[in-house]
């Protein structure tokens, strides 16, 4: 499919840079690649006009779109989409557990599909690829979220032995970067005693260590 062509993205061009977390890179990568597809090229295509008619988009990516410049096809989905809440969700009639288009997201539907795909791509390679081991193990960091996402791809889809392999590598990464911040948060606490004001000309990790402990916890 075309789709699969355009949300394609090489594995090592996230771990590649070695710099913060990859695979907060793979997702925002995948979350520009759909955003600019939703306003581009799927504008002529009925089967996504479908979904995103039956999903619609979280307050997020709406922001994302509306600042897109093509604008007509934002209000043309727009119309379908409200003809579709109208038709389908007045009166609403909600069953237990099912989703609305209150809380549900087109965009967000494709890059996690996009990302399960992708994760399941690093963990083969891991174990198949010595360069690309070899790689994973040189990154800065994961952030937590996307740890927490690893740890529990990797229980599902490895066996036990690469699964104790795999988990006690990235938590390592993970630790020693956690271990580092919690050193800068409290540097940066220090800065408060006037007795350790130059502590703030010494690190920018120190100074934006409130930043960047809020990005590892949350992804973001």
């Amino acid at each position: 499919m075309l789709k699969d062509t355009i949300y394609t993205i090489p594995i090592s061009d996230v771990f590649e840079p070695r710099c913060g977390c990859p695979i907060c890179l793979m997702r925002d990568m995948l979350e520009n690649r759909n955003v600019e597809y939703v306003m581009g090229a799927a504008m002529m295509e009925p089967d996504i006009r479908v979904q995103t008619n039956k999903y619609g988009f979280c307050t997020e990516h709406f922001s994302m779109i509306v600042v897109q410049k093509n604008r007509l096809s934002l209000a043309l989905m727009l119309e379908t989409h409200l003809d579709e809440l109208n038709k389908k969700h007045f009166p609403l009639n909600v069953k237990k557990g099912e989703a609305t288009p209150a809380n549900t997201c087109y965009v967000c539907n494709e890059i996690s599909a996009s990302m399960d795909k992708m994760l399941e791509t690093i963990l083969t390679l891991y174990f198949a690829d010595s360069s690309f081991k070899k790689l994973v193990n040189e990154q800065e960091f994961f952030c937590y979220q996307h740890y927490e996402l690893l740890v529990k791809k990797a229980s599902v889809k490895l066996n036990k032995k690469q699964s104790a392999i795999f988990i006690k590598d990235i938590t390592e990464i993970t630790r020693k970067y956690l271990l580092s911040l919690r050193d800068d948060v409290h540097s940066f606490s220090k800065m408060f005693d006037y007795r350790n004001a130059n502590i703030a000309e010494k690190s920018d990790d120190v100074k934006f260590s409130l930043e960047r402990a809020i990005s590892f916890l949350t992804g973001r």
